[in-house]
């Protein structure tokens, strides 16, 4: 998934049981470690050769999703002092997990058990940049955005939102785990049009 969309994910996560303990400065601390595991983007830095041996691997594999969760954890209580670190450690666990599977999910898989072997994890069941699975996401992100100022902040509203919204994408890969192949329209909205973008975009280039 594209960034904001991890993001998003997180921060679903993090309303499901963090936010009702730990408040906003915890749901900050989940978001961050749902989204580390993209540092590994910066092998990006260094040439096309190390990005591609490097990202879904450096920061996806099992032993990295611990190291995140631990030092989000670590931030959290000395930094944001967050008294609970069993339970950030736990949920920023949960949500840097969320993100290496639902990368696997796409065509480039992840790497679990890097550095000690390349085995790749790979569902190719979502195109990258589907406009269904966004759709999901950010509509998710303005309901939750709208049910916390009109509900002056209630967290059961917000955490049924963020159930939900993770519901909905999950319904969206079971039922591409059992449909055909999209074609036509449906295959351009499902990631199909970014291969018909002109040649030389920006960040279609980049990724």
């Amino acid at each position: 998934m594209t960034l904001p969309e991890h993001a998003i994910c997180s921060l679903m996560i993090a309303e499901l049981g963090v936010r009702q303990r730990l408040g906003f400065r915890g749901v900050l601390v989940v978001v961050a470690a749902g989204v580390a595991p993209d540092l590994d983007t910066a092998a990006k830095l260094f040439g096309d050769q190390y990005f591609w041996k490097l990202h879904h691997a450096l920061g996806h594999s099992i032993l990295s999703v611990l190291v995140i969760a631990a030092v989000s954890s670590v931030v959290g209580s000395v930094a944001l002092k967050l008294r609970n670190f069993g339970l950030l450690f736990r949920w920023s666990l949960l949500a840097a997990i969320a993100h290496c599977m639902t990368d696997s999910l796409y065509w480039w898989g992840i790497q679990p058990f890097w550095p000690a072997n390349s085995y790749e994890l790979c569902f190719k069941l979502i195109e990258y940049l589907d406009l269904f699975v966004l759709t999901i996401w950010l509509g998710g992100a303005g309901w939750l955005y709208r049910t916390s100022r009109a509900t002056e902040g209630s967290l059961t509203g917000c955490r049924r939102v963020a159930i939900l919204t993770l519901s909905t994408f999950a319904g969206y890969v079971l039922l591409r785990a059992v449909l055909p192949e999209p074609t036509g329209v449906f295959h351009l909205l499902t990631g199909g049009w970014m291969y018909a973008a002109p040649q030389g975009t920006p960040v279609l280039d980049w990724w």
